[in-house]
């Protein structure tokens, strides 16, 4: 249940756990050495800081991260911390609810007793009026709740969609957690050593990447074969071999952002997550089929689904 709400509530329980608010960047470095203290477990400090919006770009952590955290707050996982909550919330609104619908006491009388005191509620026009009141708040909650903008998790901030564009490979890598300086086009995922996050070039002159433009590249083709004739055929026969039987041995998943498919041909746009298909791809060269066409990435654990 990953709505702002609840993510807010357990960063306040953290901070009375702790007992101070999050405000600098020793505050984040205390709490990391908390929780492996307490729960033998890491978070960084860098992941600490995003989920608090401490840094610029803020992101919600992944299931086994938001497990860790509560945890520390002595639940057994995230589900239980929402759970608990949930419980908490709906016992403050039923008791709100019980008090509102309690009908007022009439004003007491000099010389009456209790007996004798009678309710504003007492007369069949009265309850009328009090149940075509409750009918005017229903509706007016119901209209509310179907004329609402959505909420920010509703407009997709933690969904990639195929077509998204990134100015710079940096600017796709941060949302999976990856803080690469080098080899920015393949990184692996963390947790998931199998699934990379590929940034190739179109056309690359070396790295030939074919597909479909029009349909997004619903597959990919790739072959390794200098333009410029710096390699023989003996090496490029050996080397797209090897590229064969490694990613078939591997069985990898590619999270695809590919350059220059758009107009200022230096963007990054998401094609989706791609695996080999092994009908298509020999040792000459090798055919990557897109299998899903966004990620959702609050649970990037349900990619493992999609292998061959």
């Amino acid at each position: 249940m990953f709505n702002e709400q609840t993510l807010q509530q357990l960063r306040q329980c953290i901070e009375e756990a702790v007992g101070c608010k999050l405000r600098t960047p020793k505050d984040f470095t205390t709490l990391s050495e908390s929780i492996f203290k307490k729960t033998r477990q890491r978070v960084s400090c860098s992941t600490l800081k995003r989920f608090w919006g401490y840094l610029t770009t803020v992101s919600v952590p992944r299931q086994t991260t938001l497990d860790i955290l509560a945890q520390f707050i002595d639940y057994d996982d995230y589900d239980s911390f929402c759970q608990a909550i949930n419980k908490k919330n709906s016992l403050q609104v039923s008791d709100k609810e019980q008090v509102a619908l309690s009908p007022p006491k009439a004003p007491s009388k000099s010389g009456q007793s209790d007996g004798d005191k009678k309710s504003v509620f007492s007369t069949p026009m009265a309850w009328g009026l009090y149940i075509v009141m409750l009918l005017v708040v229903a509706g007016a909650a119901y209209f509310g709740l179907s004329h609402r903008q959505p909420t920010d998790l509703e407009q997709s901030p933690y969904i990639l969609k195929r077509g998204q564009t990134f100015a710079t490979y940096q600017d796709y890598l941060v949302l999976f957690g990856i803080h690469a300086t080098d080899t920015l086009w393949g990184q692996r995922l963390p947790h998931h050593p199998n699934i990379s996050v590929w940034g190739p070039k179109y056309h690359h002159h070396s790295w030939h990447n074919d597909g479909d433009l029009a349909l997004f590249m619903p597959t990919i083709t790739e072959h390794w074969e200098p333009d410029d004739g710096s390699a023989d055929s003996t090496l490029i026969a050996m080397r797209n071999n090897d590229h064969y039987y490694t990613y078939r041995d591997m069985n990898e998943l590619r999270i695809t952002f590919m350059q220059g498919l758009t107009p200022d041909g230096d963007s990054l746009m998401f094609l989706g997550v791609y695996r080999m298909d092994l009908n298509r791809s020999n040792t000459h060269h090798v055919t990557w089929i897109r299998v899903a066409n966004e990620i959702d990435l609050n649970r990037l654990d349900y990619l493992e689904e999609l292998r061959n």
